[in-house]
């Protein structure tokens, strides 16, 4: 079997167990505590608690998708959300998840061949300064400083200053990577015997290193979508995107327990596909990839 399916399998298998984990997770959370008597949770929503999760059923863990595929609202008020309210906010995190890869993979060319350049002059320390302050700081950071001019100026600004901020540090993230595997693939024999045959350094570069640089791209492509889609949560908090990350968010603090278990294994599963594109993106670009799958 390839390994490419072998890899797809487990992940697709981390599905279902991230779907109960989460259902057994928050029915165990407690709504209240002996030493908060004040804040007890009326009879009436403990009993809406209940029939949300299905606590006490056989089977109860399903309660949350039959109330989805029914159509039904999940969770305990007004707050909750139905299925097709569910994928247009996740369609709005992917579209603000793509952009930023799109702005990222724009940084990290930017930045390695930027790096390049100051490794061979006055600027060299900046190589290193650039990451530290790209990975030091906080998305919200940022998106706190942009937030009270962009929310402002109208439509579809909100979304791009998002991606923008979440995709400042994968970008460098990459960049680096893309800058080391340059630098070790320029440094190879079969670079220094192209050049001596009489190929040009562009041709040498473009036909030669960069296809055994993609690889190394490609696998740090994967966790960076993750982060990128994770990140969005807090970016869309601050910039009122009314987006699946602040559902998230907002169920998670309100104990909408049936739309954070929904969410969590739709995001599961988001993240599965986002491998699935990774590794059909490597079939085509990685010749050795294919050699291992046939």
């Amino acid at each position: 079997m390839s390994p490419v399916f072998v890899r797809l399998g487990r992940q697709l298998v981390l599905v279902p167990v991230v779907a109960l984990a989460s259902y057994f997770l928050m029915a165990a959370l407690p709504l209240t505590s002996e030493d908060e008597s004040k804040r007890q949770v009326p009879p009436e929503v403990l009993a809406s608690y209940r029939r949300d999760l299905g606590l006490g059923e056989p089977l109860g863990f399903l309660r949350p998708w039959q109330k989805l595929v029914r159509g039904e609202r999940l969770g305990t008020s007004a707050q909750g959300v139905t299925g097709d309210e569910l994928a247009w906010k996740l369609s709005g995190s992917v579209g603000v998840g793509l952009v930023a890869l799109v702005l990222a993979l724009g940084w990290a060319l930017a930045y390695a061949l930027l790096r390049a350049r100051w490794r061979r002059g006055r600027l060299a320390v900046l190589s290193d300064v650039l990451p530290a302050i790209a990975f030091g700081t906080p998305v919200f950071i940022p998106a706190l400083l942009l937030a009270p001019e962009v929310v402002e100026r109208g439509h579809l600004l909100p979304e791009l200053c998002a991606a923008l901020v979440i995709s400042v540090w994968p970008g460098i993230f990459l960049g680096t990577l893309v800058a080391d595997a340059l630098d070790t693939e320029l440094a190879r024999d079969y670079v220094r015997t192209a050049l001596g045959k009489g190929l040009s350094p562009r041709v040498v570069l473009w036909r030669h290193v960069l296809p055994n640089v993609l690889p190394a791209l490609l696998d740090a492509v994967g966790p960076v979508a993750t982060a990128l889609l994770a990140g969005s949560f807090a970016a869309e908090r601050v910039f009122g995107l009314p987006y699946f990350g602040q559902l998230y968010v907002l169920a998670v603090l309100q104990k909408q327990v049936a739309v954070v278990v929904v969410s969590t294994t739709v995001f599961a599963s988001l993240l599965v596909v986002v491998g699935l594109a990774v590794e059909v993106v490597r079939l085509f670009v990685d010749p050795r990839a294919r050699e291992v799958s046939s």
